[in-house]
């Protein structure tokens, strides 16, 4: 009798402590199917014209649109949003957008000649930057102008003025940017005044998302100048380079953004008149 008795509580102790077991596994099972479930949001730009590229004519408005999302949601309020535009071998233009709702942001446009034209919206928001770019063909533009100018105009990270290698650069044996899907920009006060300290910004993308953890110095020197000036960036958000610096005459100058990451560098070059 004892001996049947201990036998009962063992077994009755064995299913308690299975189903304690069955318990435990499906909440990590649960624990691990929630994880899952977990979306990681990212910050989305969608780039569009109306009308479309190939029904834009000289001397008739057009609409740039930037439809921003952070996930499924729509973001309305942006810490910025800028449209770069120019035509290839020309002034790059940098304007506001104006926000209207859903998460669009606009630029409306009008161009008198003909040609290739590129666009792109520089979008900072939910601590993330994205900058979508965007080739327009206005008017009847030939063929061969186009691919010459798809295989000219480096979207990366080519300086405005034309990219050159020197031998120092070549015999380092280092990759220079081209065909790596890095975009580069820099960003300037609209208004920059001599004496004044401002905050130059790069943004540094790789197949939109940041480029991180990058080596990154602004060189800056006045135009017909041979002095040049080095200037390390910090790097506050992904991707997002901070650099201090002060202006110290009313000239035009050139800014150059130097970026290294393992064996890939490349830089980009702006010009700023400063007041």
């Amino acid at each position: 009798m004892r001996r049947r008795h201990f036998g009962l509580i063992f077994l009755t102790f064995s299913i308690l402590l299975l189903a304690a077991c069955g318990g435990q596994s499906n909440g990590d099972n649960d624990s691990q199917s929630s994880s899952d479930d977990e979306e990681i949001k990212m910050l989305n730009v969608d780039l569009t014209t109306d009308p479309t590229s190939e029904n834009i004519e000289p001397g008739e408005p057009f609409t740039i649109q930037a439809a921003v999302t952070f996930g499924e949601e729509e973001v309305n309020d942006a810490e910025e949003v800028r449209f770069e535009f120019w035509k290839k071998g020309e002034e790059h233009e940098e304007v506001d957008a104006d926000f209207t709702e859903n998460g669009n942001y606009i630029l409306e446009k009008t161009v008198e000649e003909p040609g290739v034209y590129y666009v792109i919206s520089h979008v900072t928001a939910r601590g993330m930057h994205n900058m979508p770019q965007k080739e327009i063909v206005v008017g009847d533009v030939n063929p061969d102008e186009i691919e010459e100018n798809a295989e000219g105009e480096d979207s990366h990270s080519e300086s405005e003025e034309g990219h050159e290698h020197d031998e120092s650069e070549e015999s380092t044996g280092h990759e220079h940017g081209h065909g790596t899907n890095v975009m580069a920009h820099i960003m300037l006060p609209q208004t920059v005044k001599a004496g004044e300290e401002v905050t130059i910004k790069g943004h540094l993308q790789q197949d939109e998302a940041p480029f991180k953890d990058a080596e990154v110095q602004f060189e800056i020197w006045k135009k017909d100048s041979e002095k040049h000036n080095y200037v390390d960036a910090t790097e506050p958000k992904d991707g997002e380079y901070h650099a201090s610096y002060t202006f110290d005459e009313t000239a035009t100058y050139h800014v150059k953004l130097h970026y290294q990451k393992g064996d890939l560098h490349d830089h980009k070059e702006k010009t700023i008149n400063v007041q």
